[in-house]
């Protein structure tokens, strides 16, 4: 594959990976009564800190994830 499939591939997973946190933390808060985390700074640079930590973490599983079921044509 090319590198700019490579890359398209690489913006794709980061975009859900995006998606994936804040749809989690907007349900988390949810479930636990709490106000939405862009009610207040601190909660923000809580959910920043939390998408620096876990963020790559979940890129990681997904790009495994699509290793060990390619799609698409192989070459």
């Amino acid at each position: 594959m090319n590198l700019a499939g490579r890359l398209q591939q690489l913006a794709w997973y980061l975009a859900v990976t995006a998606v994936f946190l804040l749809v989690s933390r907007v349900l988390f808060d949810l479930l636990a009564g709490r106000p939405p985390f862009w009610s207040t700074h601190d909660q923000i640079v809580g959910f920043l800190w939390t998408c620096l930590v876990g963020g790559p973490f979940i890129l990681f599983a997904l790009l495994v994830a699509a290793q060990a079921k390619p799609s698409g044509k192989q070459n």
